[in-house]
């Protein structure tokens, strides 16, 4: 009798181990961390759960068990994960216990995230001080445990004074992501790195209907690269709006389109990101005070879509 109970007890504290971030975190299940989805009017998302300041908002990956995002105070990845049906209290990522790590964007497949970082690049060609501010494009493989070694792209991309979001889209594998222009007095623009051989080729500027003499940054590519999203900010005094763009059936970009003020506030509004299914449009917004994460139906999206 005395080894049953004991062997009851061993497994009732190995169950146990397996799950001791979930004392005191609410139970929660189904998609979106089980939050009511909003309509056409954005609010804020799991305002409850994410209590800080954030340097990104919530990115789900392709199969939806997984959502990531980045408190502004530590610049370090955080997880939460759907397990046995129930989502799990927030952990920091493997790949950023040392250095920070921001800003994934996953493939299609969930098998490979890129993000950005500061950590070190081992090679001869960057600097001591490089090494230790300078922001560059990395990615990661997932595997049976975890996630594998980081990996910096090659020096064709991560020669850019890269800083924010960074998106691909599914059809070609491209890279947007934004950065400064290297010039005195130049703001942010936003650049394309396209998929060639295995590997990322020397970025493009886009054209002046994106780019403009202010700032142009926080790129999202839609999944099939049909439209770009991003943040606009004209002058130094003014605050950033998100702005889309269609591309032409020539391939070229349609005249940006301000989203509006059911999106855009007095504040400041950056970050957009579509969710895989399509469903949702995330963002960052100040207009409380704080960056905090906003959701709405991505209905919004093709309301603004040019009818042919």
């Amino acid at each position: 009798m005395k080894k049953i109970v004991l062997s009851f007890f061993l497994l009732i504290l190995s169950i146990s181990n397996l799950f001791p971030q979930q004392k005191d975190f609410p139970k929660l299940t189904g998609p979106y961390l089980g939050r009511k989805p909003p309509r056409m009017t954005p609010k804020i998302f799991a305002p409850e759960l994410i209590t800080v300041p954030v340097h990104s908002p919530v990115i789900f990956s392709p199969d939806g068990l997984e959502v990531f995002y980045v408190p502004w105070s530590t610049l370090k990845m955080e997880c939460m994960r759907q397990i046995n049906g129930y989502w799990a209290k927030p952990k920091t990522v493997s790949l950023a216990t040392k250095y920070d790590a921001e800003n994934p964007c996953f493939t299609e497949d969930g098998n490979r995230m890129y993000f950005t970082s500061t950590r070190p690049i081992k090679t001869e060609r960057v600097n001591i001080e490089e090494k230790f501010w300078r922001e560059n494009i990395w990615y990661v493989d997932r595997e049976k445990e975890g996630w594998s070694e980081p990996v910096p792209l090659s020096s064709d991309v991560n020669s850019y004074d890269i800083h924010w979001e960074i998106s691909i889209n599914d059809l070609n594998k491209d890279l947007y992501f934004s950065a400064s222009s290297g010039e005195m007095g130049g703001g942010s623009d936003i650049y394309k790195s396209a998929y060639s051989e295995g590997r990322y080729t020397s970025p493009e500027k886009l054209s002046g209907v994106i780019n403009t003499d202010g700032d142009e940054d926080t790129p999202f590519i839609a999944w099939d690269g049909s439209y770009l999203l991003f943040a606009r900010k004209p002058g130094a005094d003014t605050f950033s709006d998100l702005y889309i763009s269609f591309r032409n059936a020539n391939g070229t970009w349609g005249n940006a389109v301000n989203l509006g003020s059911t999106i855009n506030s007095p504040s400041h509004e950056i970050y957009p990101v579509v969710t895989r299914d399509k469903k949702y449009l995330f963002f960052i917004s100040l207009r409380l005070g704080k960056p905090q994460i906003y959701w709405v139906d991505a209905k919004i999206i093709e309301e603004l879509r040019p009818k042919e």
